[in-house]
């Protein structure tokens, strides 16, 4: 057990006393010292917290090519790889469209549209699952331009 002097009497007192047992004056017990810390403590979690979310406001700007990347990006499905516009056309022909399955989908970049072909199946008009393609042009935004061709 720890010792000090009261500020009042100057006799020996616990440091976990909240009074002085000899004269009943008010003890500090330090807790004012500890909630002080927290808070400093909080205040430098925070302006730390702050320099790292400004220090990624500063990363350099996206460049021409990786913006277009993004926006051609966008027009496929994160899920499947399938081209979403595309993909409406398909199931907008289709004899049975719930049962749409998508197999594979390829692109190639001709600088202002895309070749995109993709590959499916489907219920014929007799109930029978085909594997069909098709392919397209698109614009950047996946907006079907025009079908060039399909497969049997």
């Amino acid at each position: 057990m720890s010792l000090k002097k009261c500020k009042e009497c100057g006799k020996d007192v616990s440091t976990k006393a909240g009074k002085c047992p000899h004269c009943g004056a008010k003890l500090k017990t330090g807790t004012g010292i500890g909630c002080l810390g927290l808070i400093g403590v909080i205040l430098l979690v925070g302006m730390f917290g702050n320099m790292l979310s400004e220090s990624n406001k500063t990363s350099k700007p996206k460049t021409a090519k990786e913006i277009r990347k993004e926006r051609i990006e966008s027009t496929f499905s994160a899920w499947d790889g399938s081209h979403m516009g595309l993909e409406k056309l398909i199931k907008r022909t289709m004899n049975d469209p719930d049962s749409y399955e998508h197999v594979k989908t390829v692109y190639s970049d001709k600088g202002n549209y895309l070749i995109v072909k993709t590959t499916f199946r489907g219920k014929n008009a007799f109930g029978g699952v085909v594997t069909n393609w098709i392919m397209a042009k698109a614009d950047l935004d996946g907006n079907i331009i025009e079908v060039i061709s399909r497969g049997p």
